[in-house]
């Protein structure tokens, strides 16, 4: 990453989270898709009424007459408030509601209804759980709903015994499910709700737990990251090492979530965008696909920071990674793009002229996708199976008498850089191992521009070469020798996908797969308070002032610290704001006192490419204890003396 981002941007990241919390949370809001905020009072998972929200701005799914809407989103837009410093005591107690006690799971889960479909939604909530009760444990049930989720969590670790190899866990037929891909970082999740809730109880058996947990990472050569659970482990890793003498490798930890070598290729960006640095930002980095996701950056930095903290001989380049972010994290808003870049300006700019609510996220290369429409058999019968409201193509073609099938579907695909036919054939019966013939052309008839054939091989989801093609297209389906009246080819998806021109895009997945109206995603921009909660700007233009302990997580006793990087090749002095109070004024990066006594602006100067964390205590002597290094009872320095 660049030690100084360009150009240098900052956004008032804590007015970015208070007006993203003021627009979300008004009720009398109108226009369209307007109000996001809706109460409920189904029950269905407990005795209290809630609330929703949805994922996205115009979500079909998620809307007041469904009701359906997800923890990880309403869980996200209480925690955001209250780490810029808003009450949302009253929501969070609302939050119960999605606390499934009726049934006995005695976990917070994404959805009222469904769970087992992958590790890191079933996970996440109860990672926002334990983050919310840092502020709000008086809350009348927190306590019991507590213990109750390190207990769930304890026994899913004891039952898997070291195999996390899954997609997920369903937690109504109690017992793992593989979905065809493996999200084992759920080990850092475990570790880190296990670790908490011991701070919390004091019970043993939660610590042992988180150690196993920790000492499976450490053994682990193959990266495991996937989405947004890896960071925890990052974060409890160096926390365990600072509070429990533990020797966990934090460094490889670290790099599995920025580094990007894992099968899911998921990481950190590390290259410029077309002339456009988006350094940092956290996402799929799988080569031709890369997409940079909002809710992934913000949260990243925000769980990782404390680790500067408790082992600061990562403080340097986590500072580094947490500038390049809170720079780069404006691309995920409206205001940042041309209109041409980006899918839902209209609604952004009539409606949010604050530019507080992102996109979901940020695509290198983003496309498009055209399904055909006015459906002609020629040959066979056809069935449509997919939602109505969707452009998702999904149906099933039967033979005719003769054995034989043809689909022709008329579409218009957008001008472009360069357009893929892509479709995807799953289940067959009464097949004979006929070859299925699929073709893109420019006219009812052919010729074919682009082609595609399904064979006996197994495989199923298949892509054209690129083609060139604008306007009106036709997609034909042939096959023949199949089973008279009983063959059949069912095909879950079909249509041809545009590479738009002027890259990058901002955008997201809602408008493209039919999920909704717009791309702006609500679950996003609701961790923008991470960045909203820890960074401020210096006196000096490119070094910022990150407060480290802003986002911990039941965060122990601690005195006001900044961590502040010089990006600069020349050293640099900025105006460190003290207070009224006089206070002692200690690096913990370079182990010593600064000043024994300082109040109101104190000039510190910082190296070239270096940082300084300062600690301020009150004025007095300073103690040394077992590796530490203290003021009164509060730790000031977890890493003293220095380790050669």
């Amino acid at each position: 990453m660049p030690d100084l981002p360009q150009p240098f941007v900052l956004r008032d990241w804590h007015r970015v989270a208070t007006d993203y919390d003021r627009f979300v949370f008004d009720r009398e809001k109108k226009g369209d898709h307007l109000p996001l905020y809706w109460e409920e009072s189904t029950r269905v998972a407990n005795d209290v009424d809630g609330f929703g929200i949805p994922a996205y701005v115009g979500d079909f799914r998620q809307t007041p007459a469904s009701n359906a809407h997800e923890a990880i989103n309403t869980m996200s837009v209480v925690l955001g408030g209250t780490l810029v410093g808003l009450d949302k005591e009253a929501y969070a107690a609302k939050l119960r509601s999605k606390f499934h006690k009726k049934d006995g799971i005695g976990l917070y889960l994404n959805h009222y209804t469904t769970t087992g479909s992958s590790y890191w939604y079933d996970t996440f909530p109860s990672l926002l759980f334990l983050h919310l009760y840092s502020h709000y444990p008086d809350i009348p049930g927190y306590r019991e709903q507590l213990v109750s989720t390190a207990e769930v969590w304890r026994k899913i670790a004891q039952e898997l015994d070291g195999d996390f190899e899954h997609t997920g866990y369903d937690f109504i037929k109690k017992q793992p499910v593989d979905h065809g891909w493996k999200e084992p970082d759920v080990v850092a999740g475990i570790a880190c709700i296990q670790y908490l809730c011991h701070l919390v109880t004091e019970d043993k058996q939660y610590l042992e737990t988180a150690s196993k947990a920790l000492k499976w990472m450490d053994r682990r050569t193959e990266n495991p990251f996937y989405e947004n659970l890896a960071p925890y482990g990052a974060y409890i890793s160096a926390r365990s090492n600072a509070e429990q003498g533990t020797q966990h490798d934090t460094a490889k930890f670290i790099e599995w979530v920025l580094n990007g070598k894992n099968p899911r290729k998921w990481g950190a960006v590390l290259e410029s965008w077309h002339g456009t640095g988006v350094h940092g930002l956290i996402g799929s980095v799988y080569p031709e696909y890369e997409y940079a996701f909002a809710m992934n950056s913000f949260q990243s930095v925000g769980i990782m920071a404390p680790i500067a903290r408790y082992e600061d001989r990562y403080a340097r380049d986590i500072a580094k990674w947490i500038l390049n972010v809170a720079v780069n994290a404006r691309y995920f808003y409206p205001n940042a793009w041309p209109a041409d870049n980006q899918s839902s300006w209209q609604w952004a700019a009539t409606y949010d002229p604050d530019f507080c609510i992102p996109y979901e996220g940020l695509r290198k290369q983003g496309t498009t996708r055209d399904y055909p429409e006015g459906d002609e058999l020629i040959a066979g019968t056809f069935t449509e199976q997919d939602d109505p409201k969707s452009p998702e193509k999904d149906m099933i073609l039967t033979a005719d008498s003769e054995g034989g099938i043809h689909y022709r579907g008329k579409l218009s695909v957008p001008p472009g850089t360069k357009q893929e036919l892509i479709a995807l054939v799953s289940h067959r019966t009464y097949w004979n191992k006929q070859p299925v013939k699929i073709q893109l052309s420019q006219t009812a008839d052919g010729p074919a521009i682009a082609e595609l054939t399904y064979r006996a091989d197994g495989t199923t989801n298949l892509r054209s070469t690129p083609c060139a093609v604008e306007g009106d297209c036709w997609i034909t389906i042939a096959a023949s020798g199949l089973v008279p009246e009983k063959g059949r080819v069912v095909v879950d998806d079909l249509l041809v996908e545009t590479r738009f021109a002027n890259p990058p895009h901002v955008g997201g997945d809602p408008t493209v797969h039919g999920w909704g109206a717009t791309d702006l995603g609500l679950y996003g921009g609701a961790h923008a308070a991470f960045l909203g909660a820890m960074v401020k700007p210096s006196s000096v233009e490119g070094i910022i002032l990150i407060d480290p302990i802003a986002t911990d997580m039941m965060a122990p006793p601690s005195y006001p610290t900044r961590l502040i990087y010089n990006p600069h090749p020349t050293e640099k002095t900025i105006t460190l704001e003290i207070g009224d109070q006089p206070k002692l004024i200690y690096d913990a990066i370079g182990n010593h006192t600064l000043s024994q006594q300082e109040s109101g602006n104190m000039a510190l100067s910082i190296p070239a490419k270096s940082a300084r964390m300062i600690v301020m205590p009150p004025p007095g002597e300073l103690s040394a204890k077992e590796a530490r290094l203290y003021s009164g009872a509060i730790v000031v320095d977890y890493s003293y003396p220095p380790t050669q």
